[in-house]
């Protein structure tokens, strides 16, 4: 029972944050959306800067286990399993007219400058999808599906650095041309 109401405060957490950002939001409306008294909320977190380094892990531990869904798909080749989970994202990203994007990223961008705590916290999980990444591009490699000529470990962040610049502009552009444009020189010229 205790962590399927943390798991709810949680969810609900992740819904507003990636809409309105950490600093947009009061403790009292997670609290109204969750429909629990203020004194619970402190029974699963600490303080605000706790709540607000369990959302990114929370919302995290789910995009790495879709991350790692697609990555681990034996179904298809490496290469495959890299685009497919990209244009999965897009069409995501497409159902929810160009809104929320990544909240790692979109807390990266509010929170490093302000909290080292918080930049710590995006940082290692950030370090997850990269390392996930690597894995599937190294074994691309081997199977001389992908390119060679550089790292996995540069592809890796070339694509994760790409994807959280591409949904950047998707959210301001509110088209698909970002994403396209990724997708196209992913499939091109990375892999």
């Amino acid at each position: 029972m205790k962590t399927a109401v943390r798991d709810n405060i949680l969810d609900i957490g992740v819904d507003i944050i990636i809409n309105k950002g950490y600093h947009n939001v009061g403790i009292q409306e997670v609290l109204t959306k969750a429909n629990i008294p203020k004194g619970s909320f402190y029974h699963y977190f600490k303080n605000k800067e706790d709540f607000g380094i369990q959302i990114i892990k929370h919302y995290s531990k789910g995009s790495i286990g879709l991350l790692e869904n697609h990555l681990n798909d034996i179904s298809k080749s490496p290469r495959e399993r890299l685009i497919s989970f990209f244009e999965q994202m897009i069409n995501t990203f497409i159902s929810k007219d160009y809104r929320e994007g990544c909240l790692i990223g979109n807390c990266s961008i509010e929170l490093s400058d302000t909290s080292e705590v918080f930049r710590n916290v995006v940082a290692t999980e950030f370090n997850k999808w990269h390392t996930a990444l690597e894995k599937c591009i190294a074994e691309a490699q081997e199977k001389k599906e992908i390119k060679s000529d550089k790292s996995a470990s540069d592809i890796a962040d070339f694509i994760l650095n790409s994807w959280q610049g591409t949904l950047l502009r998707m959210k301001t552009s509110k088209t698909t041309k970002p994403m396209d444009l990724f997708l196209e020189f992913l499939t091109a010229y990375i892999l």
